[in-house]
């Protein structure tokens, strides 16, 4: 039994897709009841997604394929039920854009009963419900976005009431704390009036994006809200590194483990990244809003959960499909939970055609999944045209075509430690000793003084220390500005942290330009290096430890002062190569204590005289 209709709406299909693809309020909106899930783990890799409904008394069971979709367009799902009157359902909605500024969505549904007669009957009402439910929807969505409407989903607006004195308290804190006022307030309106699910988890680059703000400012003014506005709490979560699914919130840095973490959609077990499946988030205070008890779930899969995922389409075993795909032109990467290893591809700018994706088993006595081939090795795909894809494999599949970096708007914990915001207000957030995490990028900047003994020598303890002191003061202040962190002081060197290169080469040259022109402008020697390290607990503080560390505090040993020294093969980030396009340049080679064999280094003068005016102790 099969239902389609069509409507005409006055918004774009990119306004539109975001609020139909977001599948776990759609079901709640449209009223259909909660569901339980469960996790069938599959040999080849993935898992049955086992569902449970009760409608009218009765209790449903079935499994749910996974959702098929291609981004911004299109997406359905079917389920296969166990027992009551209907056999399978495939549901669905297509959006076609038409000039821009208005969208046709066709919404389908095709209804299989288990017999007929009855089972028929509730066939076709099923199939017209769920299709008026999905435009009944998309009009609803119509209202909103063109600013007709206050909500999304008027059948769930109601809102647990936030406490009033305390909100304003937090947002008067904020403003004392140099949050802008507009921001604060807007921050502790959303708390107050958002749908609580929103404000549950709060990721912050999201909400900076979705508000068009600076993502740095909005993760600061979230931070400030936890300490001292008691706004929100800070949450940290495991993502999987296939689908980004988060796993429960933890609500504190030492409750992570190093062990591995498991997905149970992906049937994925894997080691948690500092700077790539560990996300900050935050969440509402319950002492100013209260989030609902035992919050029900009606979805989990649809394209709203994974929106790194450009297309998703699941296949049965030696099954061929050819569905049609218009993509935006870049970098991408073909992955199925079938595979071992994703791919990498490139889908070119103004060019159609068809292109074949193959799944193939794995070869016998090879572990760890199939492989994803393309014909003759190609990277390089069309960006429109029919795709055809074949499962060669005995079981079912799912291919999906994905952002290379995955979700960009999670605030990972690599990157919010590494702010000297955070080391100041939670200090205390560190992992359990023993934990080592991995992160894959991290720069290190190390600094010295040259000549520091002298210094004591002829100064005396007491006035060099107060240089020294003062010091640390201004390299703290530059490193907070540019995005870093101090980690630790060794003597009277300092070791800092940054999640982007260019961030720390910022706060490099910027020490080397003031620095002259203090009032004791002592020479100062600065390195920096990246690479991957392990997070860790050393004594009690969130520090790094590895190569990538060891090899900055020697390229920092190679400054003479006045300079900054690196790895001539950070000079391949672009943004780094045009920072070091700006000052006087040297490069050459050195064999480093612990490599063996000479690195490139690259020495930067930022100023013109680089020792004018500086005191060499």
């Amino acid at each position: 039994m099969r239902t389609e209709r069509q409507e005409l709406f006055r918004v774009s299909r990119e306004a539109l897709w975001p609020l139909i693809a977001d599948t776990e309020r759609l079901n709640r909106e449209t009223g259909l009841p909660p569901v339980r899930f469960s996790f069938e783990p599959q040999a080849a890799g993935g898992s049955i997604l086992h569902a449970e409904a009760r409608i009218r008394g009765l209790t449903l069971r079935y499994h749910e394929e996974p959702y098929r979709w291609v981004r911004p367009g299109f997406w359905s799902v079917r389920r296969i039920f166990e027992n009551g009157p209907l056999a399978e359902i495939v549901i669905g909605v297509r959006l076609d854009e038409l000039d821009g500024t208005s969208t046709r969505a066709t919404a389908f549904a095709a209804v299989a009963p288990r017999r007929r007669g009855l089972g028929g009957a509730i066939a076709r009402t099923v199939a017209t419900v769920g299709v008026g439910g999905l435009l009944t929807a998309c009009r609803t969505f119509e209202a909103f976005l063109r600013g007709e409407a206050r909500t999304p989903y008027p059948r769930h607006s109601a809102r647990p009431p936030a406490d009033a004195e305390r909100l304003a308290r937090a947002v008067a804190i904020l403003r004392a704390q140099n949050v802008p006022a507009a921001l604060a307030e807007r921050l502790g309106a959303h708390v107050a009036e958002a749908p609580i699910e929103e404000v549950s988890s709060i990721r912050p680059f999201a909400l900076a994006d979705r508000w068009g703000l600076d993502r740095q400012e909005m993760l600061r003014a979230c931070l400030l809200a936890v300490r001292p506005a008691g706004l929100l709490e800070l949450k940290w979560r495991v993502l999987c590194p296939a689908c980004r699914a988060p796993g429960a919130a933890l609500p504190h840095l030492g409750d992570l483990a190093s062990a591995e973490a498991h997905c149970p959609s992906c049937n994925l077990r894997f080691g948690p990244e500092f700077d790539q499946s560990v996300e900050v988030s935050f969440g509402v205070a319950g002492a100013v809003r209260a989030a609902e008890s035992g919050a029900a779930t009606y979805c989990i899969g649809g394209p709203g959960a994974a929106p790194h995922v450009w297309a998703q389409w699941p296949l049965a075993p030696h099954e061929r499909d050819a569905p049609v795909f218009c993509l935006p032109p870049g970098r991408y990467v073909l992955r199925s939970p079938q595979a071992a290893d994703p791919v990498p591809v490139e889908v070119i700018a103004d060019t159609a055609g068809d292109a074949e994706v193959t799944l193939l088993p794995a070869a016998p006595g090879e572990d760890g999944g199939g492989r994803i081939e393309l014909p003759h090795g190609a990277l390089r795909l069309p960006a429109s045209g029919r795709w055809r894809l074949h499962n060669a494999t005995d079981g079912p599949a799912t291919l999906r075509l994905e952002s290379p970096h995955g979700a960009g708007d999670v605030a990972t914990a690599a990157r919010v430690t590494s702010l000297q915001a955070f080391r100041d207000m939670f200090g205390s957030e560190v992992l359990s000793p023993g934990v080592e995490l991995a992160v894959r990028q991290v720069t290190i900047l190390f600094s010295d003084l040259r000549g520091s003994t002298l210094l004591y020598q002829t100064r005396g303890d007491a006035p060099s220390y107060a240089a020294v002191r003062d010091h640390f003061a201004f390299l703290r202040d530059i490193v907070a500005r540019h995005g870093g962190a101090v980690i630790k002081t060794i003597g009277d060197a300092v070791m800092a942290a940054f999640a982007d290169p260019a961030d720390a080469l910022a706060a490099a040259l910027e020490t080397q330009r003031l620095a002259p022109r203090r009032s004791d402008p002592l020479i100062i020697k600065l390195g920096l290096h990246a690479g991957p390290a392990l997070a860790v607990n050393a004594n009690d503080v969130l520090d790094y430890f590895g190569q990538t560390v060891n090899l900055a505090a020697r390229i920092g040993a190679q400054s003479l002062g006045g300079d900054v020294v690196l790895a001539a093969a950070l000079l391949a980030d672009a943004r780094v190569a045009a920072l070091a396009g700006e000052t006087r340049r040297e490069l050459f080679r050195v064999t480093l204590r612990g490599t063996g064999e000479p690195t490139h280094l690259v020495r930067l003068w930022p100023n013109a005289d680089p020792l004018e005016g500086k005191i060499d102790p």
